[in-house]
C-alpha cells in the first residue's frame, strides 16, 4: 500500500513537473502563435509554422530531461530558452519585414553580406515595431536566465526529479520522432534545416567560382577569332538603381540632367531587366554564361577572362568593400582581371562617394595599353541612399505625387533616393567625357545590377527576393560610342532596332563579345543586343518566373 501511495506521489511528481518544465519552455511558442497570427499572411503557412515550432521545442525539452545532474539541466534549459526565443524573433521578424518565411536563398544572400552592409540593412529596417518584437522576445529569457542562474535554489529542483530510465527512452524518443517530423515534413519552416542547406550550397557555389572564374584564362573558353585594333572599352556596374526613378526613362524628376544633354548621343535600352534582385545573384549571371536554361556550370567563364583571352589588359575598379578580398561572388569574378583596385576598403561603412573611382579610370584610360577594358564597379545608389551623394547633391525636397505611399518617411527616403541617382548621373557622364577625351576607339556600357523599391509599387523600400517586384527588376542599360567605333563597327548602325525590343541582363556577355568583335565556341549572337540576328526570347527570373507574365 505505501508502494502504491509512492508510485502515485512520483507520477503526480513527474507530470508537475514535466509540465512546468513545458509552461517554461513554451513562450517562444506563444510567440509564434500569438504574433504570428497577425504577421504570417495565410492560414495555412501560419499553421505549419505553429506545427513545426512545436516540434522543435520538442526536441529542446527532450534535451532537458535526458540531461543527468540538475546543474546540466540548468544549463541546457538556459540554452534552449535562449535558442527558442532567437528562433522565434528571427521568423517573425522576417515575416514582419518582407511578408514570407526565412528561405534557404535568403540565408544564402546574408552569408554574402559585410558587417557593413548588415550594418545598413539593420539600419534601414530596424523601426519602433520591431525594436518592440525584440523586447517581447528575449525579455522572458533574460529574466528567467537571472532567475535561475544566480539562484540555483529556485531553479524548481522538485520540478527536475525526472531521472527514471524510463523518462530518459521517452525524451530520447521525443527528440527522434521531433527531428524526423522536422525533416520530412517540415523541412520549409525548419531553421536548422535552411541554415545547414544554405551553407552546403554557399560552399559549392563558392568553390566552383573559386575553380573556374578567379583565374585571369580559363580553359573553358577557346576564342575563336578577334580582331587586334587599338581599342578601349569601359563597363560600369551600378548598383541597386531603378529606371523608375530615372528621368532618361521618363520620370518626372530631373534625376539626369547631364545624361539627358547627351541623349542623342546615347543608345538607351527601355526594356532591360535584371534576373534577380540581389547584387550576387544578379551579376552571377550577368558576368557570366550562366543562365536559367542550358547552363553547363563546367564550361563557365566571366567577361573579365573573355576580355583577358582577347588580348585586351583589363582593370577591376571598385568602390565595394571585397569581403576578404576574395570572399564576395563579385569580388572573385573582378579578381581574374590582371589590375585590381578596390577603394572602399577601409570606410565603406561611412560616407564614400563613387567620384573617388574618377582619378583611378583615368589613370587606368592613359596607361599605355592599346586595347584595356576597364571594370567599373560602384556604390551606385546603395543603401543608406543619403551617404552616396555629398550635401551639394541635395536637390530634391518634399513629397514627390507619383510617390504610391505618401508619409515623412517615404518623403525622405525618395528624395534621397533621387539625389543618389542625380549624383550617379553625375559620376556616369564625368566617365564618359574622360572615355570622349582620349579621342580613340572607344566605347562606354553603364548598366545596374538591379533596382530599389522606394515606395513604387508597395509600402517597402530597398530590394528582397521575398518583396521582389518590377522596380527592383527594371534597370537601366545604355551604351556610348566613339565616332571612330563608330566608324569601324558600322554593323551598329541597326542596332537601334533593338532598343526597345525585352532583354535580360543575364544575357550580357554576348552583347559584351559583341563590343570587342570576340568570336568564341560558346558564342550566341540571338543573344546579343548589340547584334541584328537578336531575337527576344522568354526572360526568366528567381523560381522559373516568366518576367513578362508576371
Amino acid at each position: 500500500m505505501l508502494n502504491c501511495k509512492k508510485l502515485i506521489k512520483d507520477i503526480k511528481l513527474n507530470i508537475k513537473a514535466l509540465a512546468s518544465l513545458v509552461l517554461i519552455m513554451s513562450y517562444p511558442l506563444m510567440m509564434i502563435v500569438v504574433i504570428g497570427w497577425f504577421l504570417i499572411p495565410h492560414l495555412m503557412p501560419y499553421l505549419r509554422e505553429v506545427v513545426a515550432f512545436v516540434f522543435f521545442t520538442s526536441v529542446f525539452i527532450g534535451l532537458i530531461l535526458v540531461a543527468k545532474s540538475v546543474v546540466l539541466k540548468k544549463w541546457v534549459m538556459i540554452f534552449s530558452l535562449w535558442m527558442l526565443s532567437v528562433f522565434a524573433f528571427v521568423k517573425l521578424g522576417f515575416y514582419y519585414i518582407f511578408g514570407a518565411k526565412l528561405s534557404s536563398s535568403s540565408v544564402f544572400v546574408f552569408f554574402e553580406t559585410n558587417y557593413n552592409e548588415a550594418s545598413e540593412f539593420i539600419s534601414s529596417y530596424f523601426d519602433a515595431k520591431l525594436i518592440v518584437l525584440a523586447f517581447f522576445s528575449f525579455i522572458y529569457p533574460i529574466l528567467y536566465s537571472c532567475i535561475i542562474g544566480f539562484n540555483l535554489k529556485k531553479f524548481y529542483l522538485s520540478s527536475f526529479h525526472l531521472y527514471s530510465n524510463k523518462i530518459k527512452l521517452l525524451s530520447v524518443l521525443l527528440i527522434f520522432l521531433s527531428v524526423i517530423a522536422l525533416q520530412r515534413r517540415f523541412k520549409a519552416e525548419s531553421i536548422v534545416f535552411i541554415l545547414s542547406k544554405s551553407i552546403e550550397e554557399y560552399k559549392e557555389t563558392k568553390a566552383n567560382i573559386r575553380k573556374d572564374l578567379a583565374q585571369e584564362t580559363n580553359p573553358n573558353l577557346s576564342v575563336i577569332a578577334n580582331k587586334t585594333d587599338s581599342q578601349v572599352g569601359v563597363v560600369i556596374i551600378g548598383e541597386a538603381t531603378s529606371r523608375w526613378h530615372m528621368q532618361l526613362y521618363g520620370y518626372n524628376r530631373e534625376t539626369n540632367p547631364l545624361l539627358m544633354e547627351i541623349k542623342d548621343e546615347l543608345l538607351v535600352f527601355n526594356d532591360v531587366i535584371a534576373p534577380n534582385v540581389m547584387t550576387i545573384r544578379s551579376l552571377e549571371k550577368a558576368l557570366t554564361l550562366k543562365c536559367y536554361e542550358g547552363f553547363d556550370v563546367e564550361n563557365n567563364f566571366s567577361v573579365v577572362q573573355l576580355a583577358n583571352q582577347s588580348d585586351f589588359e583589363t582593370f577591376w575598379i571598385s568602390n565595394q568593400e571585397p569581403v576578404g578580398y576574395t570572399e564576395s561572388i563579385p569580388t572573385i569574378i573582378g579578381s581574374a582581371a590582371k589590375t585590381k583596385e578596390f577603394i572602399a576598403t577601409d570606410d565603406y561603412s561611412h560616407t564614400i562617394y563613387d567620384e573617388n573611382l574618377l582619378p583611378r579610370i583615368n589613370s587606368a584610360l592613359k596607361s599605355k595599353e592599346g586595347r584595356k577594358i576597364i571594370f567599373v564597379h560602384l556604390i551606385g545608389t546603395h543603401r543608406v541612399y543619403s551617404k552616396r551623394y555629398p550635401d551639394e547633391y541635395s536637390h530634391f525636397k518634399g513629397v514627390n505625387e507619383r510617390t504610391k505611399y505618401k508619409t515623412e518617411y517615404s518623403k525622405d527616403k525618395v528624395n534621397e533616393y533621387d539625389n543618389a541617382i542625380r549624383y550617379n548621373d553625375y559620376v556616369v557622364r564625368e566617365i564618359i567625357e574622360q572615355v570622349r577625351s582620349m579621342n580613340e576607339n572607344s566605347f562606354v556600357v553603364y548598366f545596374s545590377d538591379h533596382g530599389d523599391d522606394v515606395f513604387d509599387t508597395q509600402d517597402f523600400v530597398g530590394h528582397h527576393g521575398n518583396k521582389a517586384s518590377k522596380p527592383m527588376h527594371d534597370i537601366p542599360f545604355l551604351a556610348w560610342f566613339s565616332e571612330s567605333y563608330k566608324l569601324k563597327n558600322p554593323r551598329f548602325d541597326s542596332i537601334s532596332n533593338n532598343l526597345d525590343k525585352p532583354h535580360a541582363l543575364e544575357d550580357f556577355i554576348y552583347g559584351f563579345s559583341d563590343l570587342i568583335d570576340v568570336d568564341y565556341k560558346a558564342y550566341d549572337s540571338s543573344r546579343s543586343i548589340f547584334n541584328k540576328d537578336y531575337k527576344i526570347k522568354t526572360r526568366w527570373i528567381r523560381n522559373e518566373i516568366d518576367y513578362d507574365k508576371w
